[in-house]
């Protein structure tokens, strides 16, 4: 039997009905036997729906903001570094709806009390910290501390500063630490609910962890934030603060393209998915310089035997022909679950040894960062794939920086927004300038806050912008440099 919900999106100032998708009937708990759903019962739904609509984001905006792909549509322009108010609120109901399934996970585990509750309440603690992060890194200050409170009537919650967002996040994953540090797995009868780790508590524990240094990294280069010190005591202290230790760990859900676990474009025509795009010259370019093997198995030829990029930024009216496209094999492709792999990880270390935060030795992180991502893959390092100067860990410390980044890049690929948000933390890689670029040539570094929420929550959303000077998408938010 379907579950329904009357979900509240106050931050769009709007009420409306949601449930869980139909494909996910088997797990649901019946609603005549109790009020309150399970948290089994939403685990799945909400992560499937997270990754699938993070990953129909990052195809239209990431990828071509990011210059991984070029659309041959003139109309759109995300490549051209422009950004309409009206493509914001689609992820801004997308991620507070899911916010409401996470914290009722965390709420009816507690009210259930079975057996693995503290575990769920630990696995919301680290959905909400993800999916927030998410949420306040594409926009800035956002609604939070009195948001989805439309059961109690309020329809109309404050923006909370992008700071203390952080801060809350993470408190949250301290305790996620904790609550996970106990160690009891869900119970077996339920375990094939949790499609990442199938209920492993020390997993998610390191996951959690994983995550902390993700958005630890992302604000250190704040004072204020303490994030220096919170790294240090994480690196320096495994027992209690495990981290991922090999791609076994990586925070996946592998997609099996059986109902519900389905990619975004499962049932896409082909010419939806790659008949509009090619890749861009930057993409390609720099997998043809490194000879990399991941090029293969992402691109087709654009010819027999050679690949080619399209011009990102190219001048209006000017529409180059696409070369390489996506392989089709990507529409069911179980990696586009990825919400943090290992290699990612090894680039953080790797950059906190380059930026004198912890000790340790940065080329050694760099190159497991990379051979674990040709390995997720299923691509073998090349012999001399490390003597090439591209890849090579030499250089000046900007050119350290660049080749580090551009590995981290590779590592982030059909990742959500992440390619965006390190970009705009760092500059790099440093990306192709386009003759025909708007916004000055400015890359964008936030959404607009979405319509509706201008109409239905004015008020707040006022003294919103008047503490961030504005709602262009050129409106630095705190953490940017």
């Amino acid at each position: 039997m379907k579950i329904n919900k009357l979900l509240f999106i106050l931050f769009a100032g709007i009420t409306f009905l949601a449930g869980c998708t139909k494909d996910f009937v088997e797990i649901n708990t019946n609603p005549n036997a109790s009020s309150v759903a399970s948290p089994q019962s939403l685990l799945a739904p909400v992560l499937v729906s997270t990754i699938n609509n993070n990953l129909d984001r990052n195809f239209r905006i990431n990828n071509e903001l990011m210059q991984v792909t070029v659309t041959t549509s003139d109309a759109r322009e995300f490549h051209r570094y422009e950004i309409k108010p009206s493509e914001s609120e689609y992820m801004w109901r997308v991620w507070y709806s899911s916010l409401t399934d996470i914290r009722d996970i965390y709420t009816n585990a507690e009210a259930t009390r079975q057996t693995g509750y503290q575990t769920f309440q630990g696995i919301s603690l680290i959905l909400e910290t993800w999916v927030t992060s998410l949420l306040t890194d594409a926009f800035g200050d956002v609604p939070y501390s009195n948001a989805i409170e439309g059961r109690k009537g309020n329809t109309t919650p404050y923006f909370d500063k992008q700071q203390d967002i952080y801060t809350d996040l993470f408190k949250k994953l301290d305790s996620a630490n904790a609550l996970l540090s106990v160690k009891v797995n869900l119970p077996a009868d339920i375990s094939n609910t949790e499609p990442v780790y199938g209920g492993d508590a020390a997993k998610w524990q390191k996951f959690g962890n994983s995550l902390f240094l993700r958005l630890l990294m992302r604000v250190a280069h704040k004072p204020e934030s303490n994030a220096i010190e919170k790294i240090k005591a994480i690196v320096s202290n495994p027992l209690l603060y495990p981290i991922i230790r090999d791609s076994s760990e990586s925070a996946i859900l592998y997609f099996t393209n059986k109902l519900p676990y389905v990619t975004r474009f499962y049932n896409a025509r082909d010419f939806d998915f790659n008949g509009d795009k090619g890749y861009s010259e930057f993409f390609i370019n720099n997998l043809m310089e490194l000879q990399d093997p991941r090029l293969s198995r992402w691109a087709t030829e654009a010819s027999l035997g050679v690949y080619g990029g399209m011009q990102s930024g190219y001048p209006k009216g000017a529409v180059p022909e696409p070369q390489s496209r996506l392989q089709l094999s990507l529409k069911t492709e179980p990696l586009l679950g990825n919400i943090m792999n290992y290699a990612e990880l090894q680039f953080i270390l790797a950059e906190a040894v380059l930026r004198g935060y912890i000790n340790g030795d940065a080329e050694a992180y760099y190159k497991k960062g990379v051979i674990a991502n040709m390995e997720m893959w299923g691509c073998q390092v090349p012999e001399n794939y490390f003597t090439k100067p591209a890849a090579s860990f030499s250089g000046t410390e900007r050119e350290l920086m660049n080749k580090l980044f551009l590995q981290k890049y590779f590592s982030l690929m059909f990742t959500d927004f992440q390619q965006w948000y390190e970009y705009r933390r760092t500059g790099l890689p440093e990306l192709y300038i386009g003759p025909g670029l708007l916004n000055g040539g400015k890359m964008p570094v936030r959404f607009n806050y979405p319509l509706i929420v201008q109409s239905l929550n004015k008020s707040n959303y006022d003294k919103a912008v008047a503490g961030m000077g504005g709602d262009s998408v050129n409106e630095k938010m705190w953490w940017q440099p």
